[in-house]
Formats: C-alpha cells, structure tokens, sequence
C-alpha cells in the first residue's frame, strides 16, 4: 500500500514531465517572427512547421508508444521520451535553414509522443477512485497552461539576451536531469501485481478503435475534443504573431503578458473544472459534460472579442476568459474517458484520441489558418491574421454539439463498463460495451 504523500510525488512528478513535454510548444509560438525573419519564412512554412510536420510524427508514433504503455513499463517509457524530447530541443541550436529546423521540430515530436500516454495511464493507477481521480487529472493537466507560463516569461528573456537558437538549448537541458529522477524514483504498480494476465492480453487497436465508435458516448466525446483540440492547436501558434502583427508589441513585454495569461488563466481553468465536477456534479455525469458543452459554446464569442477589440491591452485582458474555458473541460473529461474503458485500454485510447487530435489539430490546423492568412494578406494586410483565427472558432459550436450528445448517453455506458470490468483474463467480447455488442449484431 503507497502511502498519501509518495502518491502526491508521484502526481507532482508526473505533472512535471507533462509540463516539460508541452514546454517547447510555447517557445515555438513565442519565438514564430523571430525564427520567420532569421530563416526568411512565408506564413505557409510556419503552419506546415508547427502543423504537419511535427503533429505527424508525434501523432503515428502515439500509437505504438502507448500500447507499449497499456503491456510495458511506463515509467521507463516515459523517463526515455522525456529525456529524447530534451535532446531534440536542445538540437534547435543549430538549425541555420528550414528543412534542419523541419527536422528538430519532427524530432521532437517523437520525443513527445512517447510521455503522455504512459503518464496518463499511471494517475489512473495511482488514483483509482473517481472522484480522487478527477482531481488527480486535473492536476495533472497543470502541466499544460504552467509549460505556458515557464515557456512564454522565461523564454522571452532568455530571447531577450540570448536569441532564439541559444533559448532552445538552455530550455532543453532540465528533461535529462528530469528523465533520471522519474526513472530513480517512480514506482510501475504493474511490478507489485501477481497476476500480469490483463496486461499481456492487452486489447488491440482494431478492439480499442471498435469500443470507442461502438459505445455512443466515447464517440462523440472523440469527435467533440478532436474539434476542440483542432482550435486550441490550430490557433496555439499563432498568438504572439496576431499580437506583434495586429497590436505591435514586442517579444519581450508579450512574453510576460502571455506567460502570465496562458499560465495563470489555464491553472484557474484547471482548478475551476475539476472543482464544478467534484463538488458540484461529483454523481452527476450527465451535467458534467453538458457544462463542458456549454464551455466549449462560449469559446467562439470570446474568440470574436480577442480578435475584433481594437486596443492591445483589451485584446489581452479579452484573452483570459478565453484561456479559462480552454482549459475548464481537461480534467473532468479526461478523468470521464478512463472510466469510460478497461484499464488495460487506457493509454491506446488515449493515443487514439491524440493520433486524431494532433493529426487533424496540430497538423492541419496551423496549417490552415497560416494558408487562409497568406490567401487574405493581398486584401487586408497584416489582418489577415485576425479573420484566418476568426474563420477556424466557429468550430467550437460544432465541438458543443458533440459534447451535448454525449451527455445523453454517459450514464447508461458508465453503468455498462462498470459491469464489463472484472477480473478475469480479457476477451474480445468482454472489451466490447453491452450497447456495442447489441448494435453489432443487428
């Protein structure tokens, strides 16, 4: 039995790798227009550079790492990925052109996607209880807006002395320190089970893709944060440029301002959902995600007040609400999709719904907002920025419809899985909800 406080190491330690993972993310979108005047850069080249070509690596790479996660050992799995990631980031240094700066960024999306599956999956052993567990995931999405804070604050200043190569090579250096403390200190739980059975009869992609589509819930709740996250990634890099174009500020004030916003706003967001959910919906899934619904709602007008409010310090002050609801739904949800399936499907379904995410959202959303912008440059100059971002939010009203569906149905498939879950070695039917099994046979 794992005492009270070497689980809240454990969780502090894990929340530590995933802010690590997500560190450079914030960097990149910091330091865009510095890399898009050094390299000559059109914006097409930053969408394909903060899209394809590091979502698709990071994001078919997913997959393999994460059944390794749900059969393996995941702390090993993780302290080597963060530990690659840290090298890949500190290999930015040295990029003179854009195909070498491709290469570091695909680099580093391998070294990324091999964290979040095995760290994900490790909270849920460590906090097994539901209630214990959303709180616990929604601590460990933490990781998320502080990465943003130590990313945006410190890395304006170390671009502020150092330039933009130098601030990749001293951000990288505290994962190899980190990779050793996680693999020296975090116990596997897999080591202290008699019975290995259910994690060599681990299920199989097809099994795992078959239960998320077949059971109603976790397939709109996959559709609803492959939207979301096609927003959040699709506009992620492109921030600090629409406030330098637009607004004319400079790298080092924006820094701070962004830092502080995405960090402090994205802890509130955390720490707000996972509080609603606990306290006031604790047994009451069904409005939980009709919350998250009504949340994700409201991101397209707070998107229409940052991108439309003429002053600077409006748009940033209309920012915070923003960040806030990015970040309500992170633990709730997540927290609802481990309890959704097995265990032993928790980490490939996690990097199913990533796979998806980051192929769609981090690969074509940049993308396509950096296509639109330099399609309107010709006709509205530096805003084409503004109406390219206020073109890719009117997706999160399609996001809220999904979430809406799902509500309708998570108490009846919660009920299902509970039942599915036993202790016996795993089959395939025994991976498949009640609900699928019906539909399949009709």
């Amino acid at each position: 039995m794992m005492s009270h406080s070497y689980k809240q190491y454990v969780l502090g330690m894990l929340t530590l790798v995933l802010t690590m993972n997500f560190l450079d993310r914030g960097l990149v979108m910091l330091l865009l227009e510095p890399i898009r005047h050094d390299l000559a850069l059109s914006d097409s080249q930053l969408g394909f550079l903060t899209g394809i070509a590091f979502a698709l690596f990071y994001a078919t790479l997913g997959m393999p790492l994460a059944r390794w996660s749900d059969r393996g050992n995941r702390v090993n799995i993780a302290s080597y990925a963060i530990f690659l990631w840290g090298l890949t980031v500190m290999a930015c240094f040295f990029v003179v052109n854009f195909p070498q700066l491709v290469l570091a960024r695909i680099a580093a999306g391998v070294g990324e996607a091999g964290a979040m599956p095995p760290t994900y999956s490790l909270v849920g052993d460590y906090f097994p209880g539901a209630s214990e567990r959303t709180r616990a995931i929604s601590i460990y999405w933490l990781g998320s807006p502080l990465a943003q804070l130590i990313g945006f604050v410190l890395g304006s200043r170390l671009h502020e002395h150092f330039g933009w190569r130098a601030t990749f090579l001293i951000m990288g250096i505290p994962a190899l320190f980190l990779a050793i403390i996680v693999k020296l200190t975090i116990q596997e739980p897999r080591a202290n089970r008699s019975d290995l059975q259910t994690v060599r009869s681990s299920p199989s992609i097809t099994d795992v893709m078959r239960v998320l589509w077949k059971q109603r819930t976790t397939r709109h709740l996959c559709v609803a944060l492959v939207l979301t996250f096609t927003i959040s990634l699709g506009m992620h890099p492109w921030y600090a440029a629409f406030m330098i174009r637009s607004h004319g500020m400079a790298i080092d004030q924006l820094g701070v301002w962004l830092g502080l916003i995405f960090g402090v706003a994205g802890i509130v967001g955390i720490f707000l959902g996972g509080y609603v959910s606990t306290r006031w919906f604790s047994r009451d899934e069904r409005n939980q995600v009709r919350l998250t619904a009504v949340m994700t709602a409201l991101l397209t007008p707070c998107f229409v007040f940052f991108l439309l409010l003429p002053e600077s310090h409006q748009a940033l002050i209309a920012l915070i609400p923003l960040v806030i609801t990015f970040n309500f739904f992170l633990g709730p949800i997540f927290a609802l999709m481990q309890r959704l399936v097995v265990e032993e499907m928790r980490a490939t379904t996690l990097a199913v719904i990533m796979l998806l995410a980051n192929l769609i959202g981090m690969g074509l959303g940049p993308q396509i907002v950096g296509i639109v912008s330099d399609r309107l440059m010709p006709m509205v100059g530096d805003n084409s920025l503004r109406y390219a971002m206020l073109l890719m939010s009117s997706l999160a009203l399609w996001a809220a419809y999904h979430f809406w569906r799902a509500s309708r149905t998570v108490e009846g498939d919660l009920l299902l899985t509970t039942r599915n879950r036993t202790d016996r070695p795993l089959d395939r039917v025994a991976l498949i909800p009640e609900t699928a099994r019906s539909e399949q046979s009709i």
